[in-house]
């Protein structure tokens, strides 16, 4: 009796300290509102306010990460390296990230000492986001989805990441690079404010129950 009388506590303990971590987190990267609409969703209501913005236009120096740049490499991310990183995708499963390959887009990361600690996606085909749905011209290229490893964050790696896209693309021949911020994500708002990245418009899509859909913007700039 007084074995359960403790372990179930310490268990409540365990599971209030785990949400609220989870929330605290949100709060810290600016995502609590997109978390708010991301609830709405789940009754077939979707609210996507967001930027259309163009990247890699104004000049701006390299950012600087903290620790040591040496340490540090940028390379093209392929199969073996995604099969082991389904978790920081919140559970996106390795087949779908494989699939994004086959289909043709770009996995760009950077490592820290061999192991995974940001990384993006390219899209060098069309842009598909929301309301968007449209062929990329073979000057054009579409960047989405940045993600920064938990025990990697705070070192300023998104911009530093990004950044070095640019150079790639531009290499390339995709010198006009756009790109979505979502307006709830203050985090990705914020790093691609520190690359000189131009807002172009301000759009608002609206989807009820998957059968009506509007795009209205808002805002150009």
């Amino acid at each position: 009796m007084n074995k359960k009388n403790i372990s179930l506590p310490a268990l409540g303990k365990k599971r209030e300290g785990t949400l609220l971590k989870k929330i605290l987190s949100k709060f810290k990267h600016g995502l609590v509102l997109q978390a708010i609409r991301n609830q709405l969703a789940r009754f077939g209501i979707v609210l996507t306010p967001y930027y259309w913005v163009q990247e890699g236009i104004n000049s701006t120096e390299e950012p600087k990460i903290k620790g040591t740049i040496s340490d540090y490499k940028v390379e093209f991310l392929d199969a073996e390296d995604l099969k082991d990183i389904d978790e920081i995708f919140h559970g996106y499963p390795v087949a779908r990230l494989i699939a994004d390959l086959n289909s043709g887009k770009i996995c760009l990361g950077l490592k820290h000492n061999d192991e995974i600690a940001s990384l993006m996606w390219i899209n060098l085909n069309e842009c598909s986001f929301s309301s968007i749905n449209k062929p990329l011209k073979a000057d054009e290229a579409y960047l989405t989805s940045m993600h920064t490893i938990e025990s990697f964050r705070g070192n300023n790696l998104a911009p530093f990441l990004r950044y070095k896209s640019y150079e790639i693309l531009k290499k390339m021949g995709r010198d006009k690079i756009y790109s979505v911020s979502e307006f709830f994500n203050s985090s990705a708002i914020r790093y691609k404010q520190k690359l000189n990245a131009k807002n172009l418009k301000l759009v608002l899509y609206i989807e009820l129950f998957k059968r009506l859909k509007w795009s209205i913007t808002l805002k150009t700039y």
